[in-house]
């Protein structure tokens, strides 16, 4: 090799080094200022305790870090599906997505533990077995599909409408074509009351219901009453039959490329909202049922002992894959 070909490799390995180590932390996503834009997207309404708390958790961050951390709220699915937004964080396109557990499952298998009936049996349990840690090792467990988790929070127990009928025990669900999500475990739930459940995106849902395609759905009592469901549906029944919630979820690319002193910020105040969004969700909860009946909602208190015997099948088929982690949340009441 000649002297003065050494000479240019060695000049432009220096260029490289230099370059490379320019785009450190705050060369990467920050901008001059020192400030950082992220956008955090769901698919859901913005009124409701996940869309509310999602627009206080952007504003305690921005107050927190004196205005470095700028966080551009999405809902509604503005920027996709949930599971569009999942795959965005892993590429590193959106920085933070919030996705129900049974969208996450396909990602990380043994979340299906949780879509199964009747496992979580009151909000007390779902504390527990959330915010201790079977939520922090499931949160963890997200490295292993390129996602950083930040926290857990509550969709709600999920309950059934329907037009046909009040709903005062097992028999009564029978028939009923229930539009339930893409989710094998729920259909199997409904299969086993007697129901003839109808996989479907919640976006098409309502015109199912108003058209007659369908006579149900399933949902938390706030979903139910912020999409409007009283309007086509006259019947919901308190069945708590699934725990809902979501998961929120960073993009690596992002997390990494934030200083030490950011991603404190950002924690500290997942933490916090961990426990308002909870407060807020069971607030709204009991707002919801009272509103719903008084916009003509004929609301019902089946058995739920008859409910969890009849889906023991469910629990023991698709149970016996999450053994594990259906021991240590029976363990957590």
């Amino acid at each position: 090799m000649g002297k003065k070909l050494k000479i240019m490799m060695t000049m432009v390995a220096t260029v490289t080094f230099l370059s490379l180590s320019g785009c450190g932390k705050k060369g990467t996503i920050y901008e001059e200022d020192g400030t950082v834009h992220l956008r955090m997207a769901q698919a859901s309404a913005a009124d409701g305790a996940i869309g509310i708390s999602m627009e206080d958790f952007a504003k305690s961050v921005y107050e927190k870090s004196n205005g470095e951390i700028n966080i551009s709220v999405f809902h509604n699915g503005q920027l996709g599906s949930e599971r569009d937004n999942i795959e965005a964080c892993e590429l590193g396109n959106l920085d933070i997505a919030v996705v129900n557990q049974s969208v996450l499952a396909n990602f990380i298998p043994d979340i299906a533990a949780f879509d199964l009936p009747y496992v979580i049996e009151s909000t007390e349990h779902a504390d527990k077995v959330f915010l201790g840690e079977i939520g922090q090792d499931f949160l963890n467990r997200l490295s292993e599909v390129e996602l950083k988790g930040l926290g857990i929070w509550e969709s709600g127990f999920r309950n059934l409408t329907n037009s046909k009928k009040d709903v005062n025990s097992a028999e009564d669900i029978k028939g009923l074509r229930i539009r339930v999500m893409e989710n094998e475990i729920h259909q199997k739930l409904w299969k086993a009351l007697g129901a003839d459940p109808v996989p479907m995106a919640w976006s098409e849902a309502y015109t199912g219901m108003q058209q007659g395609a369908i006579d149900g759905q399933e949902n938390p009592s706030t979903v139910i009453d912020k999409n409007n469901v009283v309007e086509v549906n006259k019947k919901m029944a308190i069945t708590e039959h699934v725990y809902s919630t979501v998961f929120l979820v960073m993009a690596p690319k992002t997390w990494n490329a934030l200083s030490e002193e950011h991603q404190a910020i950002i924690t500290e105040c997942m933490e916090e909202e961990n426990i308002k969004e909870r407060e807020l969700s069971r607030t709204m909860d009991e707002e919801a049922l009272d509103t719903l009946e008084n916009k003509g909602m004929v609301i019902t208190h089946p058995d739920k002992e008859e409910l969890i015997s009849l889906t023991q099948d469910v629990r023991d088929t698709y149970g016996a894959d999450y053994k594990e982690t259906l021991e240590r949340i029976a363990k957590a009441k």
